[in-house]
């Protein structure tokens, strides 16, 4: 006869059990900052009643011998791997972690199945904090973590959420205006954007600081958003050229959908820089990889890293939130007729 086995409890047990919300049982089990007495007692006995037990991970955790950051990218595994950002960021945090001697897990969230999962993942107490990237308002996924009261810190402007949030950002105003001076000293007469997706930091804030500067030679009418793929590089291209040929600039959100820009340009025997000034953003191995190779703006990845590791060990051990802007710098190539 096959034995039957009590399923474990979970923190969401626990705090039906308490009566108490799964983030104060979450604050309880990760030291009891913010929490009540009288809330702390009725966790202590849903504890006991329930037969919650925490991961031996999460009370390493606890204790401060050792530790697990979760990395969560809110996009789909293709786009995830598509995008060579990713790939820098998340290794240059994982560094970053293991000079303090921790590990780090990366979930993706790209999906509304993907999102519960890893919400539910982090309400088991098992990883000491988050860092959160892409994050997009669609599942709600970075408030659901806040509430479970989590320590955060996203990488990026968090937009709606910056009065809840830590977050670590490169200059992402500072990189739009940089970048339309640029193109405007290369002698372009009417430009074209491609930007990031609406909800995004490379969909308003670097196209706000563009337009500014930009002016009349940005038509509203010749700006785009894509999703940061190389697919709407290609696409969002050929659209703004038929939609006005006179374009000789673009401005591309990102170096991967500058590159698949670049397709487009060569699609159609349209040289560049010759006919078309293209400029992107992040300065991540598409660019170099690009023909002819990209102008962009470089967003210093490991500074970025080593801040959010920073600040996330930070609001682990105190509470402590904070916002830090990291400055970005631009590095010209042929795609606009210079080279550093």
């Amino acid at each position: 006869m096959a034995r039957s086995h009590r399923p474990k409890a979970t923190i969401a047990d626990v705090a039906q059990a308490a009566g108490v919300s799964r983030g104060t049982v979450s604050r309880y089990l990760n030291g009891g900052r913010w929490v009540s007495e009288e809330s702390a007692k009725a966790v202590r006995e849903a504890v006991d009643k329930t037969g919650y037990v925490a991961s031996s991970t999460a009370r390493a955790l606890r204790t401060g011998r050792s530790g697990t950051v979760a990395f969560l990218v809110d996009e789909e595994p293709a786009a995830f791997f598509g995008d060579p950002t990713f790939e820098t960021l998340v290794a240059s945090v994982s560094d970053a972690l293991a000079a303090q001697d921790m590990s780090m897990v990366v979930l993706l969230a790209g999906n509304a199945e993907q999102a519960r999962r890893a919400v539910e993942f982090l309400g088991s107490g098992a990883v000491a904090g988050v860092v959160t990237a892409s994050v997009h308002s669609t599942h709600g996924t970075l408030e659901k973590i806040l509430d479970q009261g989590m320590p955060v810190v996203n990488c990026g402007y968090p937009r709606t959420m910056a009065d809840r949030v830590s977050y670590v950002m490169g200059d992402e105003a500072m990189g739009g205006r940089v970048m339309a001076e640029h193109l405007r000293g290369c002698g372009a007469t009417r430009m074209g954007v491609i930007a990031g997706p609406a909800d995004s930091p490379g969909g308003t804030l670097r196209l706000d600081a563009f337009r500014q500067v930009a002016g009349e030679l940005l038509p509203e009418s010749s700006i785009r958003f894509g999703d940061y793929t190389r697919e709407a590089g290609r696409r969002l291209t050929a659209e703004l050229l038929d939609h006005d040929p006179r374009i000789d600039a673009l401005f591309a959100a990102s170096d991967v959908m500058a590159a698949g820009a670049l397709e487009t340009a060569q699609e159609r025997g349209i040289d560049v820089p010759g006919r078309l000034l293209v400029g992107g953003f992040d300065d991540s191995t598409a660019a170099t990889a690009a023909q002819p190779p990209l102008t962009t703006i470089r967003q210093p990845f490991d500074r970025i890293a080593a801040e959010l590791v920073s600040v996330l060990l930070r609001e682990i051990t105190d509470g402590y939130r904070a916002a830090v802007t990291v400055p970005v710098e631009l590095v010209e190539r042929e795609s606009t007729g210079t080279a550093s």
